[in-house]
């Protein structure tokens, strides 16, 4: 299945200008399992949220949902630093029960930071019967 990976010019310029980057995710590789991570749900379905570092220093976030969904807009923010910005999806893509897909990514050097408090909240629909849900995930970076 086609990755789900994003990256903006303004990610870079709005976390370089407001978070603190003297911590990083390190090199190492997070279980996408939920260590560290954290999911929420309607009831329906929950997403978990994982994170890792790429070979250029990037971190990538990832989600695992609990029930095949299509996702239509995905709403990042770190309360902490006043950062939200959205992404729009196709809506159409089918991520499948229990799968983990990238959603974005964002460059080294760009303020992500261990011990951040992240939210993930997320806009779509259940591939079984279309049935619209809006899920919140939180995750700290390990």
């Amino acid at each position: 299945m086609k990755k789900l990976i994003l990256l903006t010019f303004s990610i870079t310029l709005i976390f370089i200008c407001s978070c603190d980057d003297t911590a990083t995710t390190g090199g190492t590789l997070t279980d996408p399992f939920n260590i560290g991570g954290g999911g929420g749900g309607t009831g329906t379905v929950t997403i978990t949220i994982s994170s890792r570092t790429g070979q250029q220093g990037e971190t990538i976030f990832s989600g695992t949902p609990s029930a095949a969904v299509t996702l239509s807009v995905l709403t990042v923010s770190v309360p902490a630093q006043q950062y939200t910005e959205s992404f729009n999806f196709d809506g159409t893509t089918v991520v499948s029960a229990n799968v983990t897909e990238d959603l974005v990514q964002y460059p080294a050097n760009s303020g992500v930071a261990r011990g951040q408090q992240w939210t993930f909240q997320f806009q779509g629909t259940l591939a079984s019967n279309g049935q619209a849900y809006n899920v919140t995930s939180n995750y700290t970076i390990p």
